[in-house]
């Protein structure tokens, strides 16, 4: 029985590798709860998450983040979630980008890959001082105004109105 459990485990991850690879469109969700289109791929080393949006990418370094949330967690944000969110919480600064599934199982298999690799590549998962003081991160793949893609966590939940900038 366990080796057939760990047999579907590993296609399930698999899967999620050649899809996430080859760029998957997904949702991300805005504090006011407006859904944005995203594509969203992962390196070749599976070290870096990509997110573009109207052709700008951020990169985010798997080692950056900090906790992955299933559902209506971390509480105290103004985004509504719901069962169907996965909310990523980014450092240094804490910074939350929600996205959006079709299904619990998507979510789940997005919560369960993303965090087994960003664990692999040593990110501290839990930081839950950083949870506390987060900003939210609406989702927007540049910050308008930073060179280096970062955002004071209080102008986190206007980014996603305030236009487009350049990424690093």
């Amino acid at each position: 029985m366990a080796s057939e459990q760990l047999r579907q485990a590993k296609a399930v991850v698999r899967e999620f590798v050649l899809e996430m690879r080859g760029g998957k469109r997904m949702m991300v969700m805005s504090p006011t709860g407006q859904l944005k289109t995203t594509v969203c791929s992962l390196s070749k080393r599976l070290d870096t998450l990509r997110i573009t949006r109207s052709g700008q990418v951020r990169r985010i370094p798997l080692k950056e983040i900090q906790g992955i949330h299933a559902g209506t967690e971390p509480e105290g944000l103004s985004t509504p979630l719901d069962d169907l969110c996965a909310s990523m919480v980014v450092g240094p600064d804490g910074h939350i980008i929600s996205f959006r599934f079709e299904h619990i199982n998507a979510r789940d298999t997005f919560v369960m890959c993303m965090m087994l690799f960003a664990q692999s590549v040593g990110a501290e998962m839990g930081a839950e001082n950083a949870e506390a003081d987060a900003g939210e991160d609406d989702g927007e793949c540049i910050e308008e105004g930073d060179e280096d893609g970062s955002e004071a966590p209080e102008e986190a939940g206007r980014q996603f109105e305030s236009g487009v900038g350049t990424d690093a």
